[in-house]
């Protein structure tokens, strides 16, 4: 490390927030790196989730883009109390509780409509993810208003909130495939394989009430002796949604001290 570079401390760091008119740093495995003349980090704020003025090491473990991109900016100091690798060149930030790290592969390997459109790359599974998880939660929602008021409004509610589950969950499962390809170059994480392992399951909880449904339309009518379990199919459906929402949350806003 050259004999001129500042030590930074987080609350030094702090004041480079680039608001106001002030340099846009951030900390990434030990290393102050200002990013001021990134068109990206304008006002101090990057994709409308990084603040400047951090150190932004776990984040950045969980980035759709190698850590590499930092290195076109200059280093400014160093932060107080981290540990820099002997290359100089900054560690690959390890993905935690979330697994080993990230392989990253080259742009020019990525369809050429992503590497035009890099917004197709990182949303469409954040987006149509939440058809799912709102159509489990609103056919649980629905139940229970049937349930306490025994309107038949309601209960064709929950069999309408299974139907589209049917038809969306599919769609939310490819481009969460798409997604853990292209941004995570289908690195085991443990997120992922969770995911991976209760999606399907999602899936046939919303098909197995729909059939049953279409095989036995009154299935939730008071005397029914399948009430009970087709209630008990529905409820499962939340906390399978709740279990694949938290992961999925987690990789896009990756909890961290």
């Amino acid at each position: 490390m050259p004999p001129e570079m500042k030590t930074f401390t987080l609350e030094e760091l702090a004041q480079f927030d680039g608001k106001d008119g002030r340099p846009v740093y951030v900390a990434y495995n030990g290393k102050v790196v200002d990013v001021s003349g990134s068109k990206i980090w304008k006002g101090g704020r990057h994709m409308n989730r990084h603040d400047a003025g951090h150190d932004l090491t776990a984040d950045l473990a969980q980035a759709p883009h190698p850590e590499d991109r930092l290195e076109r900016y200059p280093q400014v100091g160093v932060l107080a109390g981290a540990e820099i690798p002997e290359s100089g060149a900054p560690q690959a930030a390890t993905a935690g509780a979330a697994g080993p790290e990230c392989p990253r592969e080259p742009e020019q390997h990525l369809p050429w409509i992503l590497r035009k459109s890099p917004f197709l790359r990182r949303h469409p599974h954040p987006m149509t993810v939440h058809f799912p998880i709102a159509f489990a939660t609103g056919a649980v929602f629905f139940l229970l208003l049937f349930l306490l008021t025994g309107r038949p409004l309601f209960e064709n509610a929950v069999h309408a909130m299974n139907i589209v589950g049917v038809l969306f969950t599919p769609v939310a499962i490819l481009t969460g495939l798409a997604t853990w390809k292209y941004n995570y170059m289908l690195a085991p994480l443990t997120p992922v394989r969770i995911k991976l392992a209760l999606s399907p399951v999602l899936f046939l909880q919303f098909l197995a009430a729909v059939v049953w449904w279409m095989a036995n339309p009154a299935v939730l009518a008071a005397g029914s002796p399948s009430a009970g379990q087709f209630t008990v199919l529905v409820l499962s459906m939340l906390p399978v949604m709740g279990v694949v929402g938290w992961y999925g949350a987690g990789l896009t806003f990756p909890m961290h001290d």
